[in-house]
């Protein structure tokens, strides 16, 4: 067995879904080698592979084993790696018994993004008060910075530097902290609205010719480390019209589960755990869309995907396992702030 560094991106055969998504959360490098105890590689774990385990709603204390590409990519020796890639990529170093003794990376190579990313900021936090009293939802303090400001160093983090946020209650604030994005080293214009649009209504005020599609689309009030260039990717390659940031939640049930056949008992769950796709509250819009919505008409985002839906439009799910945290009521304020 060969020692390898303890940041090494592995993970040993016998642990679990959910073990793995914590390790690809808290590092540069996306995806992870399944060894066993002498090391030797067995499969890889990319992030795309939890997305699909999500959408499947497979269950996360199952073995990487049962998810992992059987298939993965090694090499013999360290060589010269030619990328775009724009996250850091990793191989395994293997012997002649397929044993990983190293690993080879590339550099990671950051490209700006010219999307437009539209900021939701215009709600008043009533379940919030009274911190929202006289301070609007998106500059409450998180570890001493604005929501909103976090949200946009995150975006700014992956290359995105053009910002479009939507106002009403308490804009002036957001305006005066944030001005045009200078001292953020980003571009920031804003869309007033005049009376309360809802959840989508404020996106027929958007400018289609000066704003980048498709279009982020976020709600002020959420801290996130999703990967926003591999969800336009994902938007891109289904060929969707609309894409929902869905986030797996846990709801576990405080009763036994009974299963049953014709009325006879066949077995007892002892509180399930079930598994439920929950929207994130991002999601990326294509212009087509935007040019049918109602100026100024109070819109709310369940009703416009409902909308698409049964236009027959593409709409399609995105499944996120980063870390992701809504920050909309004062019980995860607190526990966050």
């Amino acid at each position: 067995m060969h020692n390898l560094k303890k940041n090494s991106p592995i993970i040993f055969k016998d642990q679990k879904i959910f073990q793995a998504i914590n390790q690809i959360c808290n590092s540069k490098i996306k995806i992870l080698f399944v060894v066993d105890k002498k090391n030797k590689l067995l499969g890889s774990i990319s992030s795309g592979d939890i997305r699909r385990s999500i959408r499947k709603k497979v269950d996360l204390n199952q073995s990487v084993q049962n998810i992992m590409c059987k298939r993965p990519k090694y090499l013999f020796k360290k060589k010269k790696i030619e990328t775009s890639k724009e996250y850091l990529i990793s191989i395994p170093i293997v012997n002649m018994k397929k044993e990983i003794i190293d690993f080879q990376y590339s550099r990671v190579i950051k490209q700006k993004k010219s999307n437009s990313i539209f900021l939701l900021a215009g709600g008043k936090g009533s379940r919030l008060l009274p911190l929202t009293k006289k301070t609007p939802k998106p500059l409450l303090k998180i570890k001493g910075v604005p929501i909103i400001e976090k949200i946009i160093l995150n975006f700014k983090k992956q290359g995105f530097k053009n910002f479009i946020i939507s106002v009403n209650y308490l804009g002036h604030k957001i305006k005066n902290y944030l001005g045009s994005g200078n001292k953020l080293n980003v571009n920031i214009t804003y869309i007033h609205e005049k009376k309360v649009l809802g959840t989508a209504g404020s996106l027929s005020l958007i400018d289609l010719k000066k704003a980048k599609f498709p279009i982020i689309v976020s709600n002020s009030d959420l801290i996130s480390e999703i990967d926003y260039k591999n969800l336009l990717n994902y938007h891109r390659d289904k060929k969707s019209d609309l894409t929902i940031c869905a986030k797996n939640k846990i709801f576990e049930m405080p009763y036994g589960e009974i299963l049953q056949y014709h009325d006879q008992v066949k077995k007892i769950n002892e509180k399930p755990s079930i598994y439920h796709l929950v929207n994130a509250g991002v999601y990326v819009v294509n212009k087509g869309l935007l040019k049918k919505l109602i100026r100024n008409k109070k819109l709310m985002m369940n009703e416009l995907i409902t909308d698409q839906l049964n236009k027959k439009k593409r709409v399609f799910s995105y499944p996120i396992y980063e870390n992701w945290i809504d920050i909309g009521n004062k019980g995860d304020f607190y526990n966050y702030r």
